[in-house]
């Protein structure tokens, strides 16, 4: 019995705990990117991004998800992700060059140099990590669909738990109880 409480327990503060992060996460991001403005948000530090296209091909693939941190420098051969104003968004390719302070970019699968050169204050950081295809099920899960399925998963499992444990504890009811009328009889005779 006190062993079906510590399973109950261990999967309650498990459910809270993703419920919990996964909400943070994405009040951060919402917070950040609407309210503070920010082009690329962080969390701790971090920036999580799901790639669109395949210009970073064979190591960087369309739907990986890349995390980048910001560091003290940069240099030739860092892969890193800045903020192009111009376009509007944020591209993730590898310094080739440095030059009078600035660098110069190109996706690996690119033939040519990107056409203009990236300042410091346009980096938003290096990847630090890859996660090959795991985009989709990142995007979903940023999504107010994706956060109301974990929810719902969330409380799912915790009424399975909850049932489940009141079953066996009914059964385990009946089975002493059986137990101690065969006890009785066996007394009685």
């Amino acid at each position: 019995m006190r062993l079906v409480f510590v399973v109950r327990w261990f999967i309650r503060v498990i459910l809270v705990l993703i419920v919990g992060i996964l909400a943070f996460y994405n009040f951060t991001m919402l917070f950040e990117r609407y309210i503070l403005k920010e082009e690329t948000p962080t969390f701790f530090g971090l920036s999580f991004a799901v790639v669109a296209t395949g210009s970073m091909e064979p190591e960087i693939g369309i739907h990986d998800v890349i995390v980048t941190a910001a560091q003290d420098s940069y240099g030739v051969n860092d892969i890193v992700t800045y903020y192009d104003s111009a376009q509007g968004i944020s591209v993730t390719h590898r310094i080739v060059r440095e030059e009078d302070g600035v660098f110069y970019t190109k996706g690996d699968a690119n033939n040519a140099e990107d056409p203009s050169p990236v300042q410091v204050g346009q980096i938003v950081g290096k990847v630090v990590s890859v996660w090959k295809n795991a985009g989709a099920a990142v995007q979903f899960l940023q999504s107010p669909m994706g956060l109301f399925a974990v929810l719902a998963a969330g409380i799912v499992i915790w009424l399975v738990v909850d049932l489940s444990a009141g079953a066996w504890k009914k059964e385990r009811a009946a089975k002493n109880e059986t137990q101690e009328e065969e006890k009785k009889e066996s007394q009685d005779d």
